[in-house]
């Protein structure tokens, strides 16, 4: 009773080891833990999976890229993927992201850079003077070029062009929603 949720966290997973058993089924091993801790017990699950299989349930995905080496996507019931990290974000063609920020923007900036290739929609706020773009971007999309092109021809004064590539994030999103 006395413990904290990271001591429990720990002591718990200790209490399943006791056994050595061949599967070791963990739900969200990492909530409550330290960041010191996290990457204790990331280590500890990676080797654990060296010597039996290792189940993991958890909706931190990049906790699941990190430590493991195969992801189901289950939703609703129903397994919606399964593969490696890597082959669901080549497969899958996650969208991505990218955020401008820049200054001199027309009225129209909005609706010009939704129409550029490769771009979904887009969305503004402001920032003083800056206007911050984020553009929602077509899988393996890369709009830049032409971002830069739109900006120089328009004489924006760009402070940050970021591209943001597609996550396991975003992979489980375009699986579990129909907006796409």
């Amino acid at each position: 009773k006395t413990l904290s949720k990271g001591q429990r966290q720990r002591v718990g997973l200790a209490d399943a080891l006791v056994h050595d058993p061949d599967l070791l089924i963990l739900d969200e091993p990492t909530i409550g833990l330290d960041p010191n801790q996290i990457r204790q017990v990331r280590e500890l699950i990676k080797n654990l999976a060296n010597k039996r299989t290792v189940l993991i349930s958890t909706h931190i995905l990049p906790e699941v890229e990190i430590m493991c080496s195969r992801v189901i996507v289950i939703h609703k019931g129903q397994i919606r993927a399964s593969d490696t990290a890597e082959n669901l974000l080549r497969n899958h063609r996650a969208a991505g992201s990218m955020r401008i920020e820049a200054r001199n923007v027309g009225a129209d900036s909005k609706e010009v850079l939704s129409r550029l290739p490769g771009v979904k929609d887009v969305s503004v706020e402001k920032d003083g003077e800056y206007s911050i773009f984020t553009l929602r971007t077509e899988a393996n999309a890369d709009p830049s070029e032409d971002v830069m092109r739109l900006a120089t021809e328009r004489h924006w004064g760009v402070r940050e062009l970021m591209r943001r590539r597609a996550t396991l994030e975003d992979v489980f999103v375009e699986l579990t929603h129909s907006d796409n």
